[in-house]
């Protein structure tokens, strides 16, 4: 069975969806954690956000990691679109599109690895 465009726009939609939706539900998780907890813990300053610091503090659910992981998952929303916008393209063969994408794919990567600390 030939892939379709509107099975291509159908799985970018869903991309957007759940991943809006899990992202959104991780954040108000958060957000719902630094008020149960005060706002004078709740209160952080602008920093970058350590990756391998990350885990660890969503383990012991600290608040400020979960909001920091619910945007890290909102980021990552439109990368999955844009691989499975790559995906769609090369399987219909429009070599052109895929060309695009990638560099959509590079901009957008670079744009985030200046927010994120290594």
């Amino acid at each position: 069975m030939p892939f379709s465009e509107r099975q291509g726009e159908h799985a970018i939609s869903l991309v957007l969806r759940y991943g809006s939706l899990i992202a959104t539900v991780v954040m108000a998780l958060g957000l719902g954690l630094m008020l149960a907890a005060g706002p004078a813990n709740s209160l952080l300053t602008y920093h970058r956000v350590a990756l391998p610091a990350l885990l660890p503090r969503l383990m012991h659910l600290d608040a400020a990691a979960l909001t920091e992981f619910g945007i890290i998952l909102l980021l990552l929303t439109p990368i999955f679109r844009i691989l499975v916008a790559i995906a769609t393209f090369a399987l219909e063969r429009d070599l052109k599109y895929v060309l695009v994408a990638l560099g959509v794919l590079a901009v957008v990567l670079l744009s985030i690895s200046f927010t994120i600390e290594g």
